[in-house]
């Protein structure tokens, strides 16, 4: 498995990322990281995607810019932003690049961290969204727990053909869509793995178009992202259960790293 230079490899392109606009448009996080985000203005969504969390916390009226790693999905935000009347700030840029003129009190990143990526790139990206911190600010991130299953996570073969009309979901556009998830490739010593993704989409039951796309991705354990955290500067590293905050119990399926950088931290 391999990730060159600064290249990130993820699905969140073309058929996928419409797959996004329509479809993944709510969820728990938005509600539970909203809190941090009003608390610590501007805020910066990282990998925010097509705006599920960044677009009602700016249509509450919360100073929160965005970025994200494809252009795509930022396309896609910046259109639903402008129908809703709003017109946040975004950029296209991977993680472990991040170079913004802005400083934040809040970084959220929801859903991004371990991808597309190597893990030294990973890394960088922790180190990257320190610098965009203002001294005292935080970092509030989730990740699922680490779950590297032999039995979950095997390699397996190519959709044979397109899913059948009950497995297709009907957009506000009128078109149909579907999805079908398999790993391509696994990584054992670095528990990391290559997903991919076939999207299609029909417009009056004919198939208009089918995509494929690849995403990195690599697992972390709790002990890993905590360490992870220490070693490039975040100070009152904190572990909460997701998404109500508490002490984890042990049934989550999500974790949330909350962490702060230094006051008086030079950047």
């Amino acid at each position: 498995m391999e990730v060159g230079g600064d290249d990130v490899v993820t699905w969140h392109y073309g058929l996928i990322a419409r797959w996004w606009a329509n479809f993944n448009v709510d969820g728990p996080e938005i509600e539970f990281f909203r809190p941090f985000v009003a608390a610590g203005q501007p805020a910066l969504d990282v990998a925010c995607g097509t705006g599920r969390l960044l677009l009602p916390w700016v249509a509450a009226g919360l100073d929160v810019d965005g970025v994200d790693a494809s252009a795509d999905m930022i396309t896609a935000c910046a259109e639903a932003a402008q129908r809703a009347g709003a017109t946040p700030t975004l950029y296209v840029q991977p993680v472990h690049r991040l170079d913004l003129t802005r400083r934040y009190g809040t970084i959220v990143m929801c859903g991004g961290f371990g991808l597309g990526g190597t893990r030294q790139q990973d890394v960088d990206g922790l180190r990257r969204m320190l610098a965009h911190l203002r001294p005292g600010g935080r970092l509030v991130l989730d990740y699922e727990v680490d779950d590297f299953d032999v039995n979950r996570w095997r390699v397996s073969p190519p959709a044979s053909s397109p899913p059948a009309p009950d497995q297709r979901r009907r957009a506000p556009d009128g078109c149909d869509y579907a999805l079908a998830h398999r790993v391509v490739e696994i990584d054992r010593p670095s528990r990391g793995m290559v997903r991919e993704l076939d999207a299609w989409q029909w417009r009056d039951d004919q198939l208009v178009a089918h995509e494929t796309h690849r995403l990195v991705c690599n697992m972390w354990s709790r002990d890993e992202i905590v360490g992870a955290l220490e070693d490039v500067g975040f100070a009152e590293i904190e572990v909460v259960g997701g998404y109500h905050g508490g002490t984890p119990r042990g049934d989550e399926r999500f974790l949330v790293y909350v962490a702060r950088r230094r006051e008086g931290t030079a950047g």
